[in-house]
């Protein structure tokens, strides 16, 4: 089960051979650990990238020269305040930032624990979530078109428009049964069958 009160932090790049790797924290103490990175008091300004030399916790050396972003909360993807530092590429260096942030105090995020606090945190419904999940994997471009849309809330604020359309025909059943049938037109009976079809075939799609 996942501790939303700890500090989490994950590498958000693909493992491997690249430029540049991306390192993701989210949680209470992003600014300290920004401060800490750093070895500097300065609190980092939401929404700007800082380039800085980022230092282990015991070394007066740095070990690398790193873009970092602050997000603060709830303006970030997790809703939480959040971290991103983008460091030289090959995994010894992101290797050395994660422990480095370890050391700080943070924990390795489980799996899906960043689109988890997303959801928890109202950034993201479960649709949304799977569809995170699903794009990585995803293996050619037509499937990453449709789950971006989800990610979007396409799917999303489809369902919830068909659900409102559902709950309106149900209202208006419910009303209709306190008339005779004799009361009842068959245009009336015609026009409600009509708009529950229009649902099905939305929900089929």
């Amino acid at each position: 089960m996942y501790n939303n009160s700890d500090d989490i932090v994950a590498l958000a790049t693909v493992a491997g051979k690249s430029a540049l790797n991306v390192v993701r924290l989210s949680g209470k103490r992003c600014e300290l650990f920004f401060q800490q990175l750093t070895k500097t008091q300065k609190k980092p300004t939401p929404n700007h990238v800082y380039p800085k030399y980022i230092y282990s916790k015991q070394g007066d050396n740095p070990f690398d020269f790193a873009s970092l972003v602050y997000y603060k909360a709830p303006k970030s993807f997790t809703g939480e305040d959040s971290l991103e530092v983008s460091v030289h590429g090959g995994m010894l260096i992101a290797n050395k930032l994660i422990q480095t942030l370890m050391s700080f105090g943070a924990r390795q995020a489980l799996p899906g624990e960043f689109s988890y606090r997303a959801f928890v945190n109202n950034k993201i419904d479960l649709l949304q979530a799977e569809a995170i999940s699903s794009i990585v994997e995803a293996n050619n471009s037509i499937d990453s078109y449709y789950l971006l849309n989800n990610i979007k809330g396409d799917l999303s604020r489809s369902l919830e428009k068909t659900k409102t359309d559902i709950t309106s025909l149900i209202t208006e059943g419910e009303y209709e049964i306190d008339f005779t049938d004799e009361e009842i037109t068959e245009d009336r009976k015609k026009a409600l069958n009509s708009r529950l079809l229009g649902c099905q075939k939305k929900i089929d799609k």
